[in-house]
Order: C-alpha cells, then sequence, then structure tokens
C-alpha cells in the first residue's frame, strides 16, 4: 500500500475518477445518447431524469435539480465530508493517508489496529448469528419471539446469542484468526474479552447473553450490547467499552438501518434502548434510532442533519426519570438546536411505558400520533418547569414566572420571545408588561460585558469604602510588636477576581466571526488583541496568521478547519465560538442594520470588550502590588517593638490608587533598611 499525504492522495483520486462507475454502483444507467440515464437516487420517479456525463465528469436530475461532480455525488449520496470520501477512495486506490501532525510508522499502527477490531467483530457476530438459529440459540429465539420480533427483524439488525461458559468466544477467535493467535491481547482492545484476574488467558465479556450488535453509518460492526436473559443475572444490559473503533458520543444504533428512511422522509426519533428501536422498525416507523446508553450529544445530532434530518423527535418514558431524562438531554444539545434550525420535538410515551412496550400493546398508528402530538422542545422546558407550581395562589404565580424567566431571556429571536411572553402571561394570569419587565431585570443582571457592566466594573474598587474613611491610615506599631496598619482591609481586592474578562475574551473572538463585513471591522485589531486566556489567545494567534482580507468570512473558515486538524481543544473553542457567534448577531440586533452602522456597533462593541480587559489588567497589576506590599509589611512586623514609630504616623494611602501602592512599598523598604541599620 502506497502512503502519501492528503493532498497528495486526493489529487491521485480526483484524477482517477470514472463518474459512470462511481454512481453505477447505486444507481442502474442505461447509455442514452452521450449521456447516461437513470433514476434518480435523491428523490422518488418513475421515469428517468438523472444524466450522467462522462466526459464532463458532471451529473445533473432534471427532476429535483441536484448537481455536481462524482466526488459531490458520493458526499451528497452518503452524506460524508470531502474528507471522509477522499480517504474512503483512496484506500480503494491503495493509498494509505497519513495525517500531516502524525508519525507514519504511529499512524500505520492506528490504522492497523482499527481494522483488526473490524475484522474481530465481523467474525464474532457471525459466529453469535449462528448461536441464534443453532440448538444454543432456542432459549433466544424463544425470548425474541414474546417480545414480537421476528425471524426478519432479527436478521435486519444481525441479533446474535453468546454461550454459557467463560471462554467459548475467546478460543473460536484464536482458533480462526491468525493474528488472534500472534496477540491475543487484541481482544481486551477490541472490548471482546477481559483478562483473568489469576493466571494468564482471557475469558469472554459477553456470556449467555443475547447479543444485539452496534453498527456505524457505513455498516462496520464497532460494538456489542449484551440483554441478560434472567433477572438474577446482573447487569441487565452489558456494552462494549469504548475502543479505537467504537465512541458513544459518535454512533446511534440503528443508524444505518435507518438512514435511507431519514433521508427520505427528513426525520429521525432518538430512543433510549435497543429494544425501543427493534420495535419502532416493527411499528412502521423505520427511522428510529438510540443513542447507545449514553447522553444524546450534537455529534449525534450533527449525524442525523448528515443524513437529512431536519426534524427531531425525542421519545422517553412519561415517569419522573423519563421527563428528567427529556430535560437532560435537551439542555445538552439545546444550542446546537438554535443555531443549526433543527426542529427538536418532544414524544411523551403515556402511563409510565416504554416505547418499545407502547408499540407493541397500541400499535405503530398510535405511535405515529404521538409524533404528530409531540411538542416542542421550548414548550415541553416550560411545561417541565411549571409542573409542580400552584398557578391558583399569588406564591405559586410568583414562583412559576421566576423559573421561566431565564428560559424566556435566552430566547433571542424578538417574534419567538414576544409570543412565549403572551402565551406564559396567560397561563400565568399576570400581565404581559410585568413578565416582560421581569425578563429585562434578569437580562441586566447576567448580561456578561454590556457597556452599563464596563462602567460597573471600572468604578468597582472605588464604590465600597475600604474604612469609614476613604483613605487609610497606617499607625505606628504597639510595643508588642502587632501591626495594625495591614491591608488586609482592602476588600474589593480581596475578593475573587471578576469572570467579566473572559466574558469579554469570548465576545471578542464572537465579533471575529459575525459575518464578512465584522471580519473585515476586526481586522486592524487583531496585531493589538491580547487575551488572558490561553486558548483565547491561541484561536486569535491562527486567525492573525490566516486573516487576509478581503477576503470573505467562509474562506477564512476554510482556511481555519484546514488549519486545526489534530488540534482538538482549539477545534472545539473554534467551533464554539463559530456556532455561538449567531446568537451574538440577534443579541445586539445586527441583523437589520446597514453596512455602516454595523461597523460602527461592531467597533462599539469591540472597544467596551477592550476596555474591560484593560480595567482587568489594572486590578491585577494592583493585587500584585497589593500582594507585595503585605509581604513587606509582614516583614516590618518581625523586627518587633525595635521598629516602632519608624513609619510615619499620619501617612494616607488610597488602595485603589497604583502611585500610592508604590509610595507604600517604598516607604516601608526605607523602614525596614532602617530598622536593620539601627
Amino acid at each position: 500500500m502506497r502512503r502519501m499525504g492528503f493532498q497528495e492522495a486526493a489529487d491521485v483520486v480526483k484524477a482517477s475518477l470514472d463518474i459512470v462507475d462511481i454512481i453505477s454502483r447505486q444507481v442502474v444507467l442505461k447509455k442514452a445518447g452521450r449521456n447516461f440515464l437513470g433514476l434518480c437516487p435523491f428523490h422518488p420517479e418513475k421515469t428517468p431524469s438523472f444524466n450522467v456525463n462522462r466526459e464532463k465528469n458532471l451529473f445533473k436530475c432534471f427532476g429535483c435539480g441536484e448537481a455536481g461532480d462524482a466526488l459531490a455525488f458520493v458526499m451528497k449520496r452518503e452524506n460524508k465530508t470531502y474528507g471522509e470520501v477522499i480517504r474512503e477512495l483512496a484506500s480503494e486506490h491503495g493509498i494509505e493517508i497519513l495525517s500531516e501532525h502524525q508519525d507514519p510508522e504511529t499512524f500505520s499502527k492506528q490504522q492497523d489496529v482499527k481494522q483488526k477490531i473490524f475484522s474481530l467483530n465481523a467474525t464474532s457476530q457471525k459466529w453469535f448469528t449462528e448461536n441464534l438459529k443453532g440448538a444454543e440459540g432456542e432459549q433466544a429465539r424463544q425470548y425474541l419471539t414474546d417480545r414480537h420480533i421476528t425471524p426478519e427483524l432479527m436478521d435486519t439488525f444481525g441479533l446474535g446469542v453468546a454461550r454459557p461458559g467463560w471462554d467459548h468466544l475467546t478460543q473460536h477467535l484464536q482458533a480462526q484468526v491468525d493474528f488472534v493467535k500472534e496477540s491475543p491481547e487484541i481482544l481486551v482492545e477490541a472490548g471482546l474479552a477481559n483478562p483473568r484476574q489469576e493466571g494468564n488467558g482471557y475469558y469472554d465479556r459477553f456470556r449467555n447473553r443475547l447479543i444485539i450488535p452496534i453498527y456505524d453509518e457505513q455498516g462496520r460492526i464497532v460494538g456489542f450490547g449484551g440483554r441478560a436473559f434472567s433477572a438474577e443475572d446482573k447487569p441487565k444490559y452489558l456494552n462494549s467499552p469504548e475502543t479505537p473503533v467504537y465512541v458513544k458520543s459518535r454512533v446511534l444504533y440503528g443508524l444505518h438501518q435507518a438512514k435511507e428512511s431519514i433521508r427520505q422522509q427528513k426525520f429521525a426519533v432518538v430512543m433510549e434502548g435497543y429494544f425501543d428501536v427493534i420495535a419502532a422498525h416493527w411499528g412502521g416507523v423505520p427511522q428510529a434510532v438510540g443513542s447507545c446508553g449514553t447522553a444524546l450529544t450534537e455529534s449525534h445530532l450533527k449525524l442525523l442533519t448528515r443524513f437529512g434530518a431536519e426534524t427531531v423527535y425525542l421519545a422517553f418514558d412519561s415517569d419522573e426519570a423519563g421527563l428528567k431524562a427529556a430535560m437532560s438531554a435537551i439542555e445538552m444539545i439545546e444550542p446546537y438546536v438554535h443555531t443549526s434550525g433543527l426542529s427538536l420535538k418532544i414524544v411523551i410515551v403515556p402511563s409510565g411505558k416504554d416505547p418499545d412496550d407502547f408499540i407493541h400493546q397500541a400499535g405503530g398508528e398510535a405511535f405515529r400520533q404521538l409524533m404528530k402530538d409531540a411538542q416542542s422542545f421550548l414548550d415541553f422546558k416550560f411545561t417541565f418547569m411549571l409542573r409542580d407550581t400552584d398557578l391558583r395562589t399569588p406564591e405559586g404565580r410568583v414562583m412559576a414566572a421566576n423559573r421561566i424567566t431565564p428560559l424566556l431571556a435566552n430566547i433571542r429571536q424578538p417574534v419567538l420571545r414576544s409570543e412565549l411572553l403572551n402565551r406564559y402571561a396567560d397561563r400565568l394570569r399576570i400581565s404581559q408588561e410585568a413578565l416582560a419587565l421581569e425578563v429585562k431585570r434578569y437580562e441586566r443582571a447576567h448580561q456578561p460585558y454590556r457597556e452599563n457592566h464596563f462602567k460597573e466594573f471600572q468604578n468597582s474598587s472605588k464604590k465600597k469604602a475600604i474604612s469609614n474613611d476613604p483613605r487609610r491610615s497606617y499607625k505606628k506599631p504597639t510595643q508588642t510588636g502587632s501591626f495594625s496598619g495591614k491591608l488586609e482591609n482592602i476588600a474589593e481586592l480581596r475578593k475573587p477576581l471578576s469572570p467579566n474578562h473572559i466574558a469579554a475574551e469570548k465576545a471578542l473572538l464572537q465579533l471575529i466571526f459575525l459575518n464578512t463585513e465584522s471580519y473585515h471591522t476586526m481586522y486592524p485589531l487583531l496585531e493589538s488583541i491580547t487575551l488572558t486566556h490561553g486558548p483565547h489567545q491561541s484561536l486569535v494567534d491562527t486567525v492573525r496568521r490566516l486573516a487576509a482580507p478581503p477576503e470573505s468570512l467562509e474562506m477564512l473558515l476554510k482556511k481555519l478547519g484546514d488549519a486545526m486538524m489534530g488540534q482538538d481543544e482549539l477545534l472545539r473553542l473554534y467551533a464554539d465560538t463559530v456556532l455561538s457567534a449567531e446568537s451574538l448577531m440577534q443579541q445586539l440586533q445586527l441583523e437589520d442594520l446597514s453596512v455602516e452602522p454595523f461597523r460602527a456597533r461592531i467597533r462599539k462593541e469591540a472597544d467596551t470588550c477592550i476596555g474591560i480587559l484593560s480595567a482587568y489588567r489594572k486590578q491585577e497589576a494592583l493585587r500584585q502590588l497589593v500582594k507585595q506590599s503585605r509581604s513587606l509589611e509582614e516583614q516590618l512586623e518581625e523586627q518587633g517593638p525595635s521598629a516602632s514609630g519608624l513609619l510615619p504616623s499620619d501617612a494616607d494611602y488610597d488602595a485603589s490608587n497604583e502611585l500610592s501602592l508604590l509610595e507604600l512599598q517604598y516607604q516601608i523598604r526605607d523602614t525596614l533598611s532602617k530598622g536593620r541599620k539601627s
């Protein structure tokens, strides 16, 4: 296998592609003059309107309008990124693509381990399914039949069974797979076996359990779930650990089986359990997927949107645990939902049933009706927050208003906020004006970096008197040597540092990424911006290195994406900043401004943030001076009564003034020096 860098591999792949060969893998094409004709794979049709031109390396559907080259076809059809497509096609051409940030030998070893684990999982799954169909699988077949799972569904989801006993699978793999004979520890890395606590060797992770294979979106088996047959066997579900090929936050159970239905119908249903998903497919909801026993993440939603989902339904139980699970899932993914335009709805299964039981008892049509009646995630959040408040009493209405005020404040879309204010003011039986006032008060109290906060922050060291007198008198030491003039009463400078400077730094970064106009406005400031948080400064440095107006923001984002490959922390910060920039745009109400007012507002916001950072640095410098002065005072106190009278008796100092603190330090140093000489 040849090894080369990504760009070199991409050039080789693109030069060798035959668009007819690529598309013929999924579409039956017939020669029609200079073109090839077939049924479009992107929309249902009975009369062929999908044309492919080999010479021009182009396809075009005259029915739905989809068009592009060979790479675009694979990316659109399989919902994969450019990089994923290049890597897969490169592998077909015998090319191993090296990462720019990896040692070739290390990269090769990692790829080799992944391929071995995929091979072991496939071999194991074949063995599990053979067990299910044989005499050893009678109990499992009866169990599945009792749960209404047909032989067709068993095949669709690749179900199997692990035999009772300690090491049946381990022995099978050692006998069948050469690399297991040489390095049996690979079974542990694959999550198929555990090392024996006493002596040498390994034993099976899955024993006497129904086996549920977990596929990635490409149809490769990445892990397994094991369901116990009896209540005595613990745990009830035993899952594969995370491995080099199985990261739970990036895998959805059943997506391989559901992806075509999701693509066609534009929605997905996310459930909690394996059998919930299988029951949904049985009941005629083939868009169902599961979260593999982990919290729903932004990565999961991105997977679904890659396959065309425009609406995602979360299906949970109606008991307290189910409601809390739904709320927890919403809190985790809400930021992505706001920025992606995805519609998120909550399906509540009644009577405390899980979706599996409900579908088998009430039928698939009843579950589809629940989907039609599903709440928007915002309505669900409000309902959840109000579920135990008594709206008949003034106290209950006040409590309810306090609970929903943060939710309303978090909604930046003006029309939606107005609609919800009106709806919930009526529900709480209070005026819309009163509820809106509470929201505004909450915003003022929690706004991270607005100008009024900057002014308060700037003057904070002068707001509270250090004593009854705003200036501090330092007294002489007493005869016992105690020193009453320490700086311990400088209250404002002893408090924890304000977090406003971090919020200001985040805002400065977001201002860069609002749109091309904001990028051009912020560009002159890039050379002078210095931030205190290391990752923030790293992102600024990267932008500074790559930025080159008058290019568009889109060009900058493309450069940044390429530059940050392999730098996980920086990439996460970059993604968070870019995704949250839109909400900042709404927060500042910039959408309707023309170019010049928009740029003026951006400059004003940037100046506000820079002013906060300047105030923070000044406060930090004063802290350091206070710390040094305190240390010097302690040295003076250690001299005891002999130091008495050496400090000026009526010296006053302003603790918020840097020059005054420096003067105090010099006085103490002189005093110490005189004390030593005497």
